[in-house]
């Protein structure tokens, strides 16, 4: 008799069937220019932590905010430059449905009426401060947001978001949690170590 199937066994099938299942949906839907851009956003997303705390711990506090805010300002004006054209609409809309955000963003742009305006000036507010550059490019694209506004607003808002998450929030876990320990038991465990391999030696 053979074994039985374990979980894994069978979930591992599936995965990689769900993998191949959106392999063609991007090949065939998505348009290099939106590639690329997805493509930088995984960049942008996975070095924005690591980024914002070397800033922080070389420039200090407040200027590696101001240096991490411009270098934010640089994705926000490219990612809006890529996806500015009016058939990338399309693909972000078949794309972002497969994701909560932005079926979020989706509603908030679909109504043209009162109501659905009412929504987005409101929404702009959180999407400064909660949106990364990438989803506040797809917002105001969803939201019809002119060039001549969405620009200045999305680049300009790079500012004050790295203000608030990278010196405020970061940097002061910088500077009242991880600096204070690494003074405090890293530095002395180092030199603790270095003292007892110069007399082993």
């Amino acid at each position: 008799m053979g074994k039985p199937e374990t979980p894994e066994r069978v979930e591992a099938p599936s995965r990689r069937h769900e993998r191949r299942r959106r392999q063609p949906y991007l090949l065939r839907y998505l348009r290099p220019q939106t590639a690329v851009a997805l493509v930088l956003w995984r960049i942008e997303a996975h070095s924005a932590l690591p980024l914002a705390l070397l800033m922080v711990a070389t420039l200090g506090r407040w200027p590696g905010a101001l240096v991490m805010g411009s270098i934010m300002a640089a994705f926000s004006a490219v990612f809006l430059f890529l996806l500015g054209d009016d058939p990338v609409l399309e693909d972000l809309r078949a794309w972002s449905e497969r994701r909560r955000m932005g079926r979020a963003m989706s509603w908030l742009g679909e109504r043209d009426d009162a109501v659905g305006r009412a929504r987005r000036i409101v929404a702009v507010v959180p999407s400064i401060f909660f949106l990364g550059p990438f989803w506040r490019a797809i917002a105001y694209r969803f939201f019809g947001m002119k060039p001549a506004l969405a620009y200045p607003l999305s680049v300009g808002a790079s500012y004050p978001h790295s203000l608030l998450w990278t010196g405020l929030v970061l940097g002061g876990v910088w500077e009242w949690l991880i600096l204070p320990l690494a003074r405090d038991v890293l530095w002395p465990l180092v030199d603790g170590l270095i003292s007892l391999l110069g007399r082993l030696a």
